[in-house]
């Protein structure tokens, strides 16, 4: 397991969002310490990260200690999320929120080379998430391991995780099913992620065989397909954004819509996918669709938030800052290029996608929040 402490200053967060009822811990107030780490990503199949020491004030006895707000309703009743408070370190770090990461990151996106580090960067600097990434080795779900976060993202559980080779999916008990299903009874938040990879005749989808078995006590279910293919879909200019098709907005080669009416669909206009797997539901509220195809749900279950999405290519950084090896900036800048002004970060709105997503699944933590001007709250 390698932990990615997310964080971001209190103080700018709190004044950029107009939050005052949130309390940062002072550092240096005795409280137990733990070890974070600052993690840049991981890029390839192994999904390894860059880790340094941080210290941050707990106090509590889980990973990444005691989460939430310090302060009392209007009259003077807990807040909804009492029991979390925000602690920081020394150096003005806060974190109000536990996420865990399950399953390797995907390794294709824009030039076939990109890398998660942009999502993983703008959570580190600009939230108040701290994140344990499960990458590598399955971890076994009991509820004390689920005690320990707020939300659960699930992405590409196989053992392998590298390009043309999934390896086996990780296979999760009934026992571990159930401590999932209890937990997000109980309030946790569920975001699952597909389409890592497979889009050929013939070709074995095993992205989906964990995730659905997780899936299992919801509403929810991706299917075995391999939808929103740029070559199919006539996307002459796809490769102005890396490669993607746009799932929803205006570009004549835009697919779907966004449902603006709902937590995560709302403020977004299109993201990038490619391949993405359609999802089965029957009650599930849909946020994208091409009016024949799910491609974003989500569903309450009990006091819990489950999100899904049929793609990967919103973690991918080519995707948020719209650069990679292979494209030249220069086409974004000339008035007489098909690709003026239609880069992936002019185009989609990625960062909109991951704060509704997390908002909408950490729905009983008020204290989480990003500082970004391009949000929408």
């Amino acid at each position: 397991m390698t932990r990615l402490h997310f964080a971001t200053r209190c103080g700018a967060v709190l004044a950029a969002l107009w939050l005052p009822v949130i309390a940062c811990s002072s550092g240096g107030n005795g409280n137990t310490t733990g070890n974070g780490a600052v993690g840049q990503g991981a890029g390839g199949a192994g999904g390894s990260s860059s880790t340094s020491s941080v210290s941050s004030t707990s106090t509590g006895d889980d990973i990444g200690g005691d989460i939430g707000l310090t302060s009392t309703g209007p009259g003077g009743e807990p807040p909804p999320d009492a029991g979390h408070q925000t602690t920081c370190d020394d150096a003005g770090n806060c974190t109000c929120i536990n996420i865990a990461s399950i399953g390797r990151e995907g390794v294709w996106g824009p030039c076939s080379s990109d890398s998660t580090t942009a999502l993983q960067d703008w959570l580190n600097t600009q939230s108040t998430a701290q994140v344990d990434n499960y990458n590598r080795e399955k971890p076994t779900l009991t509820a004390e391991f689920l005690a320990k976060y707020d939300v659960i993202l699930l992405q590409w559980m196989v053992t392998k995780g590298a390009q043309n080779d999934d390896g086996a999916p990780w296979q999760f008990s009934p026992d571990e099913v159930n401590a999932l299903k209890d937990w997000v009874n109980n309030g946790g938040g569920l975001i699952a992620l597909s389409g890592y990879q497979c889009n050929g005749q013939g070709c074995t989808i095993h992205d989906i065989t964990a995730t659905n078995q997780l899936l299992s006590f919801t509403d929810i279910q991706f299917n075995a397909d391999g939808l929103l293919d740029p070559a199919r879909n006539g996307c002459a200019n796809c490769n102005c954004w890396g490669g993607s098709l746009p799932l929803g907005g205006d570009l004549p080669t835009s697919v779907g819509t966004w449902n603006q009416d709902t937590p995560l669909g709302r403020n977004i206009q299109s993201v990038g996918a490619y391949i993405a797997r359609s999802i089965k539901s029957t009650t599930a509220t849909v946020d994208s669709t091409d009016g024949r195809n799910n491609f974003a749900v989500h569903e309450e279950i009990g006091k819990g938030h489950v999100v899904a999405f049929g793609d990967e290519w919103v973690t991918y950084s080519g995707q948020w800052r719209g650069t990679a090896a292979c494209l030249n900036p220069q086409m974004y800048t000339d008035p007489n290029s098909p690709c003026y002004e239609r880069s992936a970060a002019q185009v989609f709105q990625i960062s909109q996608f991951w704060y509704n997503a997390i908002k909408y699944a950490a729905s009983s933590v008020e204290c989480f929040t990003i500082e970004d001007p391009a949000i929408i709250n």
